[in-house]
């Protein structure tokens, strides 16, 4: 069972979540913008129905909120919230590699570096997959965890530090940097210390919080003393 939407048939309100959660994540459609229906009913040629579906599983998700007189708009962007999806993530992410590593086996030690060589090639390639690519890896190890609340959450909490972790990737470090990161969690993991593991993973996720978070505070401060200056 997969943490993420499966690789079946996809209705046509999976074709519009995918489509409406890329485009709110990669920023397409920033922070506080309004989501026109009308808009993706021409852009993805079907009716209201599975689109209004896909909206009320973004909602659920936090991704999108409705505002009075505004209609329904992609939620906010701050540090608070970014820190405090962050510290959440730490805490169940560090529990789904503790219950993963015991049940990791050689066989897949060689399936995750093979996830881990997959993203090297797709962040080389340039072509748009490596996020995709990089979410498959993570939600693969904590899959070993086999827990079907973590199934449920994590998922949310991944989607919403995506928007933060795609600002934060041109001043993430080499592609060798970012390759070597995952291809030692992945050796933690397979370590058969838990402790090990989730030390690692909590090392991995922090060094990305950490940059994003200075980066929006600096953004938030300008804005800050911009609206000073012009009041």
């Amino acid at each position: 069972m997969a943490l993420r939407p499966g690789d079946g048939a996809r209705t046509l309100a999976d074709v519009a979540l995918a489509e409406l959660r890329e485009a709110i994540v990669s920023g397409e459609i920033p922070p506080g913008s309004p989501i026109r229906l009308q808009e993706y009913v021409e852009r993805l040629s079907m009716s209201t129905v599975p689109i209004r579906e896909a909206l009320r599983f973004l909602e659920q998700k936090g991704l999108i909120e409705r505002r009075p007189h505004r209609g329904v708009v992609v939620s906010d962007m701050s540090a608070t919230d970014l820190e405090d999806t962050y510290n959440i993530r730490l805490d169940l992410e560090s529990m789904a590699v503790r219950k993963a590593v015991p049940r990791i086996k050689e066989k897949d030690r060689l399936f995750l570096l093979g996830l881990v060589d997959e993203y090297e090639a797709a962040l080389r390639a340039d072509n748009g997959t490596a996020p995709d690519v990089h979410t498959k890896l993570h939600m693969s190890i904590y899959e070993f965890a086999d827990s079907r609340w973590l199934r449920l959450l994590l998922p949310t909490l991944w989607d919403n530090s995506e928007r933060y972790r795609r600002l934060q990737i041109p001043v993430r470090g080499t592609i060798e940097q970012r390759v070597e990161e995952h291809r030692i969690l992945v050796e933690a993991c397979a370590s058969g210390d838990p402790d090990a593991a989730a030390n690692e993973l909590q090392a991995h996720l922090s060094r990305t919080m950490i940059g994003a978070i200075a980066m929006l505070r600096e953004q938030e401060s300008d804005a800050a003393s911009a609206d000073a200056a012009m009041s």
